[in-house]
C-alpha cells in the first residue's frame, strides 16, 4: 500500500480535536520515510504535536463504517478520498505506548478536511498496545 505524501498540505479540522477544539489547522508529516509513524502538528501552536499511525499500513483487521454525517461533513465521495490515523499515547515510553482505536482521525485528502470520530464500538480499545498494532494483531 502506498504511503500518502502530505508534505506542505494543511488539514482543516473544523471542530478541532477533542481537548484541542481551539486548534483548527494541522500539518501531517513523516519524520522517517521507512517508519509507520507520522506527526500531526498544529500550525497554530506548533508545540502541540501528536504521534499517529495509519493502521491500514500495519493490519487488515481494523474495520469500521463511517457515519453518513461524517462523510457529509468531510465531503467524502469515494473510499479513496479517506486516510485514517490513530493517535499514539507515549506517556510511559515506547514500550508502554498505546494506540486509540476507538477514536480514529479521519482525513479527506482531496478536500484537506479532517475530524476525530468516536466509534463507540466495544471491539476497539482506547489503549491498544502499540506492539499489537506493529505485529498486525489489533482490531476485530
Amino acid at each position: 500500500m502506498d504511503k500518502p505524501n502530505f508534505s506542505g498540505v494543511k488539514i482543516l479540522f473544523q471542530q478541532g480535536l477533542p481537548g484541542f477544539e481551539h486548534l483548527r489547522e494541522f500539518d501531517i508529516s513523516r519524520p522517517l520515510s521507512d517508519s509507520p509513524l507520522y506527526y500531526l502538528q498544529s500550525t497554530e501552536e506548533t508545540e502541540i504535536c501528536f504521534i499517529v499511525l495509519n493502521p491500514f499500513e500495519l493490519t487488515k483487521s481494523y474495520e469500521f463504517d463511517l457515519p453518513n454525517s461524517v462523510e457529509d461533513l468531510l465531503e467524502i465521495k469515494n473510499p479513496t478520498d479517506v486516510v485514517v490515523f490513530n493517535i499514539i499515547n507515549v506517556r510511559g515510553g515506547l514500550r508502554e505506548a498505546t494506540v486509540n482505536l476507538q477514536a480514529p482521525v479521519i482525513i479527506n485528502v482531496n478536500a484537506c478536511k479532517g475530524m476525530q470520530v468516536v466509534l463507540n464500538d466495544n471491539a476497539f480499545n482506547v489503549r491498544e498496545p502499540l506492539q499489537n498494532i506493529l505485529q498486525g494483531k489489533a482490531g476485530k
